[in-house]
């Protein structure tokens, strides 16, 4: 997970508090493109540009928040936010609070994720905006899943779900995603299972590439859990091939992690070498910390048993290299 310090530029008051922009501004250019005739326009017009160009600058976010760039992201949806308040234009201030808690959840600021996820919840309610309300559910569902406490996140999926239940126009693939997950870690499989299944269909649906990778990540961890690892392989080929179509390096990492470790208890373990091997660069290249450090603990093992001694004493000189650079 990439450092949130660079997130941490606000400063909260009491109730529904004004939220301050980061001082990091996107090119002006960016901003005046969007804006379009300098003139002040008629209220109306008014209102119509600032939703559009929040609705542009959301979109911007979510490009940035697939690619794994959270402080673009964020840059993006703080200025959506603020066209959103220059019009009290209420369920898309709530998108927006929806949106940044995201970041912070997938950035690792979990106290930050949970206050916009309050902020969310408030601003739903004031719009009576029933998706808003549902998204603010599942971003507290996950916030409490990232904090280890499954029963709160449990409780606001559930929340969620009675949402979708009275409007079934609001169905969710990643809230079905992620009690898929929950029940997942309750060893409760065939449940599990179901949801994840319901949630790869919707997204394959809609060519949500980035989510079905997820899906099928979440299937292999299941069948490698039920030591069926053939089936395991078969789910996380399939979400390498996903996360490749959607170009999200920490999700091939991961994926390429995952195959690794499955062709170990498979009994493959050149498979796992070079599976390891394509994992570590691209961990590496996306900085990413924790995985690379346990991808090397991984060659290390896999490279003394198949008679590199050279290439493992290397892995574990990296290894420590890279513990030490980040104490």
């Amino acid at each position: 997970m990439r450092s949130s310090d660079a997130l941490r530029d606000r400063r909260r008051g009491g109730g529904v508090w004004t939220r301050v922009v980061l001082s990091a501004i996107v090119p002006l250019a960016i901003v005046l493109a969007l804006a379009g005739c300098s003139s002040a326009p008629d209220a109306p017009d008014y209102e119509v540009a600032a939703k559009n160009r929040a609705t542009q600058f959301s979109e911007y976010g979510n490009q940035h928040f697939a690619a794994g760039e959270y402080d673009l992201a964020l840059r993006f949806f703080n200025l959506s936010l603020d066209e959103n308040t220059s019009v009290d234009n209420l369920p898309g201030i709530a998108k927006s609070y929806n949106s940044i808690a995201r970041v912070y959840s997938a950035a690792g600021d979990l106290e930050e994720a949970r206050a916009n996820v309050q902020l969310a919840m408030e601003f739903s309610d004031l719009a009576d905006d029933s998706e808003q309300q549902m998204q603010a559910y599942i971003n507290l569902g996950e916030v409490e899943m990232r904090d280890g406490d499954a029963d709160a996140a449990l409780a606001a999926l559930e929340r969620a779900q009675e949402i979708v239940n009275a409007n079934e126009d609001l169905a969710n693939a990643i809230l079905l995603h992620n009690l898929g997950t929950l029940y997942a870690r309750r060893d409760q499989f065939d449940r599990a299972r179901q949801y994840l299944e319901d949630a790869r269909a919707m997204n394959a649906e809609a060519g949500n590439w980035r989510e079905l990778a997820s899906n099928h990540y979440m299937l292999a961890s299941i069948a490698s859990r039920q030591e069926d690892y053939e089936t395991a392989r078969t789910h996380a080929e399939q979400a390498l091939t996903f996360d490749k179509k959607a170009e999200y390096s920490p999700g091939i990492a991961a994926d390429l992690q995952a195959l690794g470790r499955i062709s170990e208890h498979l009994q493959a373990d050149e498979d796992a070498y070079q599976y390891y091997l394509r994992s570590l660069r691209v961990y590496l290249t996306v900085n990413d910390v924790s995985g690379s450090v346990a991808v090397l603990d991984a060659l290390e093992a896999v490279a003394r048993r198949t008679g590199r001694p050279d290439e493992a004493d290397g892995f574990a000189a990296q290894r420590d290299r890279i513990r030490e650079a980040v104490q």
